[in-house]
């Protein structure tokens, strides 16, 4: 296995202090224990439980403080030339920022005399999350111990069934065709949440057959709700919940199909994602939701808000987590909504000690270098609030600019939101209603967002219903409520009117417009939608 190579390789190069961050300690103590006997290396382990133990067995006498315990182990690496790998399971509790500095520098001294005495060993810390502190930074190498890939998820799932096919009083219904789906729903998960999972599912029916899948994919969503970082967001809409925006659901539609096995074999390179910019109000967001559903793949939320904690590195590592997470439970989608929110300060005048600028970092890195079938759909109303690293080709496969809703839109939006309320759509002019809420009504430029045409219906249907209780004979919403309900409006369009026409000069040059071109649409006669025009 390649991680087992790299591990391998860091021991043989006498790397002082390896990191392997990782929820599997027991996964990653059997792998250690494989490389020590192939390296023919003395493996040690200590914990703060029961402190240095060699095959089992404790052999330092009160070695659970970790300063003891490394005084312990240098002793044990000055024996001969014994070759030696000394392994920490709770260190990571002794050395971050907050605790004694005695620690950090013990293990510092340690590392020195690994490289400059001679001892043929190494240090090697397990841990699920590693507080990187600045005394220890270019001591230490972190090291990737990836989840289980499909072929290991395979052998444990094959492993579980065939150990109860032949039980009695328990029926086990899983062929080959199953099986590759129960793999599919458990890529992402430890090696004991997949067996907790299966037990449980066997437990609850003494059955284990197609009804099981949901277990998996709710210890999913179990995996995303317990970083605190991201938000697992279900979502049953589809693209066609989306008035207009066709261009961008063209392009979407292109894509669907192309994280898919036979599209890798046929050469197609999985998506990196869009970034969506534009008018607040006018769909971005309902985009994201709908894509997920479209796509059947998992909708991660990632609150950029809950990435910067107080502690100093604490923000890095959250978006490391945020970032191996999505990868996890891949193929997902990833939504930074509003992300330029999140690195406002990525330009370094941020005042917070250049923790945007290093969270940035680590994602733009990952943007570029990912290799796992995870599409960012970034959301942005301000571009520029955007560090300009994040724009440039690359980051992204297109930047998409969202406008006002055309004339033809405004009707689709219409539509869906009064067929939401269950209402005959003959009983309304769509026509007269999209010029209502367009440049006839409040002039040139000026129309109303699909926020606020969603708005309208509802205050339209409260005005009907205010009807109602008054005991008029005319209880239904009725085109005299939108007519009424429509001069109490002020449009945001019109409030911030200069800034948006900014905003569409950056898009003429910059992006493609998510629309239809509205001089395509006979009846539509506004002269705004931003960005670049492409064809499918």
């Amino acid at each position: 296995m390649e991680y087992r190579k790299s591990i391998a390789d860091y021991i043989k190069a006498r790397y002082a202090i390896l990191v392997i961050e990782s929820f599997e300690e027991e996964r990653v103590l059997n792998e250690l224990m494989i490389i020590s006997k192939e390296l023919n290396h003395n493996l040690y382990l200590w914990n703060s439980t029961q402190g240095v133990m060699y095959n089992g067995n404790v052999i330092g006498e009160k070695t659970f403080d970790l300063k003891v315990a490394l005084d312990f182990c240098e002793t044990k690496a000055q024996e001969g030339n014994s070759k030696n790998i000394f392994v920490f399971c709770d260190a990571h509790n002794y050395l971050t920022n907050s605790s004694n500095p005695i620690y950090r520098r013990r293990l510092k001294d340690f590392a020195f005399n690994i490289r400059n005495k001679g001892y043929r060993s190494n240090c090697v810390i397990i841990s699920p999350n590693f507080e990187i502190n600045n005394d220890l930074q270019k001591e230490i190498t972190l090291v990737d111990f990836p989840l289980p890939n499909r072929t290991e998820v395979k052998r444990i799932i094959s492993s579980f069934v065939d150990s109860w096919r032949n039980v009695s009083n328990v029926k086990v219904d899983v062929d080959e065709n199953l099986l590759e789906k129960f793999v599919d729903a458990a890529i992402g998960l430890t090696t004991l949440e997949i067996e907790n999972c299966l037990a449980k599912a066997l437990v609850s029916d003494h059955c284990l057959d197609k009804n099981d899948l949901k277990d998996l994919l709710e210890e999913k969503k179990q995996i995303v709700r317990k970083t605190g970082i991201l938000e697992f967001v279900d979502s049953n809409l589809d693209l066609s919940s989306v008035g207009g925006l066709n261009t961008l659901k063209k392009w979407l539609e292109l894509r669907s199909h192309c994280f898919r096995p036979e599209a890798k074999k046929f050469g197609v390179r999985a998506p990196k994602g869009l970034l969506l910019t534009g008018v607040p109000g006018c769909g971005k967001s309902l985009t994201a939701k709908c894509v997920a559903s479209a796509w059947n793949m998992p909708l991660l939320r990632l609150d950029m808000g809950k990435i910067f904690q107080g502690i100093v590195g604490s923000s890095e590592s959250n978006m490391r987590l945020a970032l191996k997470t999505a990868e996890a439970i891949s193929p997902s989608i990833l939504w930074i909504d509003e992300i330029e929110k999140g690195l406002s300060g990525a330009g370094g005048n941020g005042g917070d000690g250049g923790t945007s600028t290093r969270v940035f970092g680590t994602l733009l890195t990952w943007m570029q270098e990912k290799t796992s079938p995870v599409f960012v759909f970034a959301t942005a109303n301000n571009i520029n609030g955007l560090p300009p690293e994040l724009l440039r080709k690359g980051r992204f496969d297109e930047i998409f600019f969202v406008d006002f809703p055309s004339f033809e839109e405004r009707k689709k939006i219409l539509e869906i939101h009064i067929s939401k309320l269950k209402r005959n759509l003959d009983n309304f002019d769509l026509n007269k209603l999209a010029k209502l809420s367009g440049e006839d009504k409040f002039g040139k430029d000026v129309v109303l967002a699909g926020a606020e045409l969603e708005a309208w219906v509802s205050d339209s249907l409260i005005e009907a219903f205010s009807r109602k209780i008054n005991g008029s004979s005319e209880a239904d919403l009725q085109m005299g409520d939108f007519e009424t309900t429509i001069n109490r409006l002020v449009p945001m369009g019109q409030m911030r009117k200069d800034e948006f026409i900014k905003l569409r000069q950056w898009a003429n040059q910059n992006a493609v417009s998510a629309s239809v071109d509205s001089a395509s649409h006979p009846t539509g006669n506004e002269s705004f939608l931003g960005g670049r025009r492409i064809d499918f």
